[in-house]
């Protein structure tokens, strides 16, 4: 088998869904033959979002059928007769009302894995909620407010991180629900959410939310207290350039206080532990020294002292296709060259992993409407009778050794479907623990793990190592490159134990290369990609600071740069989807490989509609300078009572549909279409601010709603505490009630998809060395044989968890 869906045949079907879309091409980058079915006029996404659509639409056929009509109904059920997998990206009850839905499709082809990707789920207050980014993402709270304070109200950024997020979720469901296939001969139903694919970018502050309440309800003083840090400083040179730096570990601060030449601030008794402070004044005053130090030179002066230590993790800002060049990525593979037949040669984001013994080779353009679409191959007899398991990825073992969020989260979602993650861990444990006190941070990155705690560079515990690594399916590894070799658990050490085994290596940069030796952290990892042209592309053109002095770009600029930090979450999400093919390939070939991922990669990947280049491509759609929206009808509002609202319109029957709502003050001539309404935007947006101050957000969203219009009330809570405390989500399924161990009742986010014959698994996160005992017990060491290994400090027994 030379690829990992060889074999596979996938319809994908969705009114212009970016998530759809992303899936699939990850399914046709992976050896999956992909028909794309398209209304008459095609896929939206042809006009809307041109770059998005060639770059997440690569290697697929394209059929046309009208599947509001009967005979585009039929074909459509013929073609599902004999696919494999279907991704459908509709809003609830659309195809069941064609009579092509899931229940109709998977009944007429029972080994059909049928995927559908939803807003908020297909049923709930929330389910009629329009599926578009910017609406999803202000019902979740992401706009709730500009972090930074610049202006009051809503604040929104043009990125498709829903649609991303529920993408990878969804093939790390499809792929799931296959190798269930490949146990029971049976397929079933998958459910993935645009809600869901937000939710990994809140990494703890829901949890710290609930804990900070239940604190303050108690009377405790210090409920609102939290430690001073400075992880990301956002320094500007003197030639206006910004460099986006993230220090989390105190030697790393020092390594950046060297290269900026102030590392004799440390002797100070204030800055000894940075990047944490006893104080935010402290806190304040290590940026502010920073600031001043790289205003003094140019770009080109710091560049050659920030790569002189591998310590320093920084990236200087840019757009996303300045980050097509970023020396690492080209190295990597992780840009590629497509020719297209229509505008020549695209360059644009590699595949989602890069595999040893089935590379992912995206080759082939996106189709022209109605091109290659065909007909399947009747699939083989697969005669298989085993029961369905617990959960769908029940009887995998992946064997974690990383830290914080990105590789680990993705892990915890495979925990949630149902794998068995053993986390190994030195005696003083994996440091986000504590990172922002203790537990708080991990409460997502542990959930339903199992912790032992090791002395690696012991004969003793490399061998404990090796055995549970013996007797497992994957080993995944975070850390840079020679730091598990020089443990003992480097590829080829563990292949001599288990050749079957799926290696994975899900770093910052990468395991060669120019950055290779670098650490990398959130922040600096979406600054390749071009979070910064993408999310505050206005503010971060150094024309606009030339000549200002530090305290003018704090006052005026640096406010103004605020960003959502993606960085982890964007990798998280693809480690999940890339690990999700690999376990597939292995249950069904019984084959090992080793697996690359970075997080750059992952970062590029969630910017693809814009991490490309060609001649004649537009410019991604950017937010005006204040971050309200990208027109009249895809931005914020502010509504009566001091309530925000989302409006997306990108449809004349919804702009329609808004202005029956609205009445006369949208049935200028001067609206009359689209074009008319692009030339005269803000005067369109004018007469809809007048319009919306007249009611709250939580009426408008309930009217136009029902009208079909996409809008939804901003959760001006944000995002953490709408997740915490709404409880539609609570209701809907979206959120779950874990007994925490330490906090008590905790709300967190249910698994990220659901299944229709298997389910998935709400578990406690787990803590340093919890299971020590019970996984050497299952080695076969005897009681007093741990008690030996404890003596001597082989591994480090848990903490006593604070009363």
């Amino acid at each position: 088998m030379t690829t990992i869906c060889e074999g596979l045949n996938v319809i994908e079907v969705g009114s212009a869904s970016a998530a759809s879309a992303m899936a699939g091409m990850v399914l046709a980058d992976a050896g999956a033959r992909v028909i794309k079915v398209e209304p008459p006029d095609g896929d939206r996404l042809r006009r809307s979002n041109p770059s998005g659509f060639r770059v997440w639409n690569r290697g697929k056929e394209s059929v046309v059928r009208d599947l509001r009509t009967p005979d585009g109904q039929e074909h459509y059920r013929d073609l599902a007769a004999s696919a494999d997998i279907v991704i459908e990206g509709f809003a609830p009850g659309t195809t069941e009302g064609w009579g092509v839905g899931a229940d109709t499709t998977c009944a007429s082809n029972p080994r059909l894995v049928h995927c559908r990707i939803t807003a908020f789920g297909p049923a709930g207050e929330y389910s009629a909620i329009k599926g578009y980014d910017s609406v999803v993402a202000a019902r979740a709270g992401l706009w709730s407010r500009d972090q930074f304070g610049h202006r009051d109200g809503a604040i929104m950024y043009p990125v498709p991180w829903a649609s991303f997020g529920a993408a990878m979720q969804a093939v790390a469901g499809i792929c799931a629900a296959l190798i269930e296939r490949e146990r029971t001969g049976r397929g079933q139903q998958v459910d993935a959410t645009l809600w869901a694919g937000l939710e990994p970018l809140d990494y703890f502050v829901a949890t710290i939310a609930q804990v900070m309440a239940k604190k303050a309800k108690a009377g405790d003083p210090g409920a609102g207290a939290q430690p001073a840090s400075r992880y990301g400083v956002l320094v500007c040179t003197k030639d206006g350039r910004f460099i986006q730096t993230s220090t989390l570990l105190p030697h790393q601060g020092r390594a950046l206080c060297r290269a900026a030449g102030i590392e004799a601030i440390l002797d100070e008794a204030r800055f000894k532990n940075a990047p944490m402070f006893e104080s935010p004044e402290d806190a304040q005053a290590f940026e502010d020294a920073l600031l001043e130090a790289f205003r003094t030179e140019d770009l080109e002066h710091w560049m050659p002292r920030l790569l002189e230590s591998p310590d320093v993790a920084f990236e200087v800002a840019v757009n996303s296709e300045e980050g097509t060049r970023h020396p690492q990525i080209v190295h990597n593979g992780d840009v590629v060259t497509i020719e297209d037949p229509e505008i020549g040669a695209i360059q644009q984001v590699g595949p989602i992993g890069h595999f040893s013994a089935t590379p992912m080779k995206p080759q082939q353009p996106a189709p022209a409407l109605g091109q290659n679409g065909g007909s399947f191959e009747p699939p083989g007899p697969q005669e298989r009778t085993d029961p369905v398991g617990p959960h769908p990825l029940s009887g995998i073992t992946i064997v974690e050794f990383g830290y914080f969020y990105a590789m680990p989260y993705a892990l915890a979602v495979a925990a949630s479907l149902g794998a068995r993650v053993v986390k190994i861990e030195d005696g003083q444990g994996d440091p986000h623990r504590f990172a922002f006190g203790q537990e708080l941070a991990t409460n997502k990155t542990t959930a339903g793990k199992e912790s032992i705690s090791l002395d690696l560079r012991s004969e003793d515990g490399r061998r404990i190592a090796h055995e549970i690594v013996r007797r497992a399916d994957i080993f995944v590894t975070g850390f840079r490159t020679g730091i598990a070799e020089k443990l003992g658990l480097g590829e080829q050490d563990l292949r001599a134990l288990n050749e079957r085994l799926l290696y994975v290596h899900a770093a910052g940069y990468g395991s060669d290369g120019p950055y290779a030796h670098r650490a990398l952290y959130a922040q600096a990892a979406q600054a390749v990609a071009g979070s910064f042209g993408r999310q505050v592309g206005y503010w971060s053109d150094p024309d606009k600071n030339l000549g200002m002095s530090v305290l003018e770009l704090q006052a005026v600029v640096l406010p103004r740069l605020g960003q959502v930090i993606d960085g982890d979450s964007n990798a998280a999400l693809a480690v999940l989807a890339a690990v999700s093919l690999g376990a597939y390939h292995q249950a069904r070939t019984g084959e090992g490989q080793r697996l690359e991922t970075s997080m750059i990669a992952g970062n590029a990947m969630a910017y693809s509609d814009d991490f490309c280049t060609y001649e004649g491509k537009p410019s991604a759609r950017l937010c005006d300078d204040e971050n309200y929206g990208t027109s009249a009808l895809d931005r914020v509002y502010e509504a009566a009572d001091g309530t925000w609202l989302c409006l997306h319109v990108p449809t004349d029957a919804e702009f329609d549909a808004l202005a029956g709502a609205i009445g006369e003050a949208l049935r200028d001539p001067q609206f009359s279409d689209a074009s008319s309404r692009a030339r005269n935007d803000d005067q369109l947006g004018a007469a809809l601010a007048d319009a919306f101050r007249a009611k709250p957000a939580a009426a408008w969203q309930r009217e136009l709603t029902e009208c079909g219009v996409g809008c939804a009330e901003v959760a001006m809570a944000g995002q953490a505490a709408t997740t915490a405390f709404d409880p539609v989500l609570l209701e809907s399924g979206l959120t779950v009630t874990i007994d925490h161990p330490l906090f008590g009742d905790l709300v967190r986010a249910a698994p990220p998809v659901t299944f229709s014959e298997s389910s998935g698994r709400v578990a406690l996160p787990c803590f340093r060395g919890e299971q020590n005992r019970s996984i050497l017990s299952e080695l076969g060491y005897r009681s007093e044989e741990i008690d030996d290994l404890e003596a001597s400090g082989v591994i480090t027994p848990p903490d006593p968890r604070p009363s």
